[in-house]
């Protein structure tokens, strides 16, 4: 192996790379190859929001980002930083067009689809495909507004033309609202799977419903207080009259189904058609 010279980059410098990577990787996933270039492009772009982040508080003070202050503990020119919620934290007074909670909200969509990315299973549909469009309109935005650099000047302009090209026609405003709502539902979701994966470990029940909401039609009905007030949908919050059948468990909406037999007994369709059945 040959031995080089020392070489580093700096935090801007470094961002700029994680960007430069994940539009190449980006756009070899757009001509249809591997699904790990997509996975590779989000990993690398969300790592340059973070590193811009650090970037605009080093330039403030430039020992702000790290943990401590003592110099390279360890001996091997290395100092832990602060994580990048800390580092907004301290930033947001200094930007020059703030970045509001529903912003930082919707950014941390990406962040789940990053650490699925390095933890668990990656999938990449169209719903993904608009992440990539916010994401890559708060990069531009965070570099040109906030670091006063441009864009153009900072990556090829092959890569410049590509990354217009798939924002070009889209509005900010309009893809902030829907990545916040697309964010608010996809924690919904994963508290969803991690409660449904307890109650199976625990031998329990359903924590939703198998039948939608009856006004939003998604799958979010709440048989469990955790998620949710029993009957209330998690996603919009339309309350349903959910009652239990006393003689098969199961969970129906009374508006809709089931009878009540007698003071606070409750049995869902089919085991009133089996009991009218039975002789």
């Amino acid at each position: 192996m040959t031995t080089r010279a020392s070489e580093s980059l700096d935090l801007f410098e470094n961002a700029t790379d994680s960007l430069i990577h994940g539009l190449s990787h980006l756009a070899e996933y757009n001509k249809g190859l591997s699904l790990s270039d997509a996975k590779q492009a989000v990993m690398n772009l969300v790592n340059t929001i973070d590193l811009l982040v650090l970037e605009k508080l080093h330039q403030i003070n430039k020992d702000a980002i790290y943990k401590n202050e003592e110099e390279d503990i360890f001996g091997i020119g290395y100092r832990a930083t602060i994580h990048v919620n800390d580092a907004y934290r301290q930033i947001r007074k200094h930007l020059n067009r703030p970045i509001d909670d529903q912003e930082w909200d919707a950014y941390q969509i990406l962040k789940i689809l990053r650490n699925s990315a390095n933890h668990y299973r990656f999938t990449f549909e169209e719903e993904r495909e608009q992440n990539i469009i916010f994401l890559l309109h708060y990069i531009a935005r965070f570099i040109e507004d906030d670091l006063r650099k441009k864009l153009n000047m900072i990556i090829p302009d092959e890569q410049h033309e590509y990354f217009i090209e798939i924002i070009e026609g889209t509005e900010y405003g309009d893809i902030l609202h829907e990545r916040k709502e697309a964010a608010r539902q996809e924690f919904i979701r994963k508290k969803m799977y991690w409660l449904e994966y307890r109650s199976v470990q625990d031998g329990g029940g359903p924590v939703v419903a198998e039948w939608p909401c009856s006004e939003c039609g998604q799958y979010g009905v709440s048989l469990d207080a955790e998620l949710e007030l029993i009957g209330k949908c998690a996603f919009c919050g339309y309350d349903h009259d959910v009652k239990f059948c006393e003689r098969c468990n199961y969970a129906f909406d009374l508006d809709s189904e089931g009878r009540n037999v007698a003071f606070d007994d409750y049995w869902c369709n089919g085991c009133w058609e089996y009991y009218l059945d039975r002789d």
